[in-house]
């Protein structure tokens, strides 16, 4: 929501001006000092446990399209508002309506604010700075969420302002928000007491095409700035879903500590119902690279294996609560490094195959904690 000259200036002034006025931050019970690096980098730490653990995944994992928590999913595709918020309506797994029903991002406190900045530095680095692909308005540095102006729309409809008029009135209003002017995505009302807009922010002002801006990227630093629709960024939808999946292809062992490290498990799969919803999520949040049935991206690795020799069980020794979806001939424990299939991978439609878990890598599912 800042025009080319107004944003340059804002830019001197906070980042070229904080490097001569170093930061403090607390981050969980940790003082930590904020200081630009020898070129002129400004970066700021994670705040939350959620944050730590997805950067711990992503220490074992690297970089990735999609990345996730228990509450979030973040898409590192650029893209407009409109496709963006389409895009998150498919991001409904855990939801009881149907599908279609999820939103873009809807950040009404703080934790979940803190929560999103973290995610988007793990997926893009937690630094900005001067160097022309590291600006703060680079858009990278941003993403979408849901929030929207509903009211008070200097482009509405029936409005006979003028450019002029418009940038006027824009000039008036910048800084100044009114709460009921604005809703999230999921139909609830912009928070009365907690909003984080930047400085001077939103000020809808507009383009040369008379277009306003009446929606909101989020900052990987946490602030807000109104923004037009038509501008790409990453996105960020809301998810209520029980499974995470990482599309790094891993041994079975691998894929159970990046789980770990992130605070998850490696999948279970209790029902018929679960094994659908894992389904979905390989979709989601796997690209297809082939349609080849046994190429290694079209399988994930699940917690269940059958080493104990008394069936199918979950890594912890729960059994598989449900008749197993088996893909067809299978299980066939075939042999092969010594030893024979003990381990279970699901394909992109449910169907489950005994393979050989520390020989073979596949990108894997790991389960939300709260869902165990």
């Amino acid at each position: 929501g800042i025009n080319a000259e107004y944003g340059k200036q804002w830019y001197q002034r906070r980042v070229r001006g904080a490097v001569k006025m170093p930061l403090f931050r607390v981050i969980l019970p940790v003082l930590a000092f904020i200081s630009p690096t020898a070129n002129g980098l400004i970066t700021w730490p994670l705040k939350t446990t959620v944050g730590l653990q997805a950067e711990a995944l992503n220490n074992l994992t690297g970089n990735r399209n999609v990345y996730a928590t228990c509450n979030y999913v973040l898409f590192t595709e650029h893209v407009d508002y409109p496709t963006a918020a389409k895009r998150c309506q498919d991001v409904s797994l855990g939801k009881t309506t149907t599908v279609g029903s999820g939103t873009l991002a809807t950040i009404d406190n703080e934790q979940k604010n803190n929560e999103l900045s973290d995610l988007m530095k793990v997926a893009f680095g937690p630094s900005v700075g001067p160097e022309i692909d590291r600006k703060k308005y680079h858009d990278e540095n941003w993403c979408w969420i849901g929030l929207h102006k509903i009211a008070n729309l200097l482009n509405a409809p029936g409005s006979e302002l003028t450019l002029a008029q418009m940038k006027s009135a824009a000039k008036k209003m910048k800084g100044k928000s009114t709460t009921s002017d604005w809703m999230w995505e999921d139909m609830s009302p912009a928070n009365d007491d907690w909003m984080n807009w930047d400085n001077d922010q939103p000020d809808q002002y507009p383009d040369n095409d008379m277009n306003t801006q009446n929606h909101v990227r989020m900052y990987k630093k946490g602030l807000w700035d109104d923004s037009f629709d038509y501008k790409t960024s990453p996105f960020a939808c809301d998810y209520t879903g029980k499974y995470i999946l990482v599309e790094t292809k891993m041994t079975v062992s691998n894929a159970e500590q990046a789980c770990a490290a992130a605070g998850l498990t490696l999948a279970k799969v209790r029902s018929a119902s679960d094994n659908e919803e894992l389904a979905q999520a390989i979709n989601l949040f796997i690209p297809q690279e082939s349609e080849e049935e046994w190429d290694a991206a079209n399988w994930v690795w699940i917690g269940v294996n059958d080493l104990a020799g008394q069936g199918y069980s979950h890594f912890d020794g729960e059994e598989v609560g449900f008749n197993i979806p088996w893909y067809r001939n299978q299980p066939d424990h075939a042999p092969n490094f010594g030893t024979v299939e003990h381990y279970v991978a699901v394909n992109r439609v449910g169907s489950w195959d005994d393979s050989f878990g520390q020989h073979h890598e596949r990108p894997f599912a790991c389960m939300c904690s709260d869902s165990e």
